[in-house]
């Protein structure tokens, strides 16, 4: 299985390593998708988005917010309005429907959107949106060692892709007493101060990055 644990037995001998925390992201990074729908139809399109992969958050589930409205259009000659007719200035009443989703969820949740609206254009907005993130996973976790161990030492377990040489001597000979693996590629995490500098391996796609603070 590959979670951090795993991980961090392949910089770290399984002898030096003191205990290993499983940690969440303080903040995540996930999508507000907007639509503009009629209001007869925001159920069915609320339910599709959801059964996609929108509106979870934490444990509750086809969670949105609405906002009543109306919204209007003329349809050119080309288009096919599924509601009033082309070249008529129409006034439909309808709703800002916004839903949350995860990064790998959007593509589906966009295309579902798509394939479900009554509109022949829907309008639909996408926002990157950071929040809250309190799920608990094996994916991040920070490592304490039992002694000190150089940045120079860890690295050389990342194999021949690592240009050692073009760091500082100074930072090489850095010595660290915990370690942050993550493989979410997220960012911000909650970490109580301590003593000494912590080493983050942290991987994003097939690239492993390496930080320390």
């Amino acid at each position: 299985m590959n979670n951090a644990a795993n991980t961090a037995k392949k910089y770290f001998p399984h002898t030096s390593i003191k205990s290993i925390e499983f940690v969440s992201p303080v903040f995540a990074r996930k999508y507000k998708i907007v639509v503009f729908v009629p209001l007869k139809n925001a159920d069915e399109l609320t339910f599709k988005m959801a059964a996609a992969g929108a509106g979870n958050i934490g444990k509750y589930s086809v969670c949105s917010f609405r906002t009543k409205g109306v919204g209007t259009f003329i349809g050119s000659a080309a288009s096919k309005p599924k509601i009033g007719k082309k070249g008529r200035f129409e006034m439909v009443e309808e709703i800002r429907l916004e839903m949350i989703c995860e990064q790998n969820e959007l593509d589906e949740v966009i295309n579902t959107v798509y394939k479900n609206h009554p509109y022949e254009e829907p309008a639909c907005e996408i926002y990157p949106v950071i929040v809250k993130d309190t799920k608990l996973n094996k994916e991040t976790a920070l490592v304490h060692l039992k002694k000190t161990v150089k940045i120079k030492d860890i690295l050389k377990k990342a194999g021949p892709k690592i240009s050692i040489s073009a760091l500082s001597a100074k930072l090489l000979n850095t010595g660290v007493r915990r370690a942050l693996i993550d493989l979410t590629g997220k960012t911000d995490y909650e970490i109580s101060p301590a003593r000494g500098k912590t080493i983050v391996i942290r991987k994003n796609k097939n690239i492993i990055n390496f930080e320390v603070i």
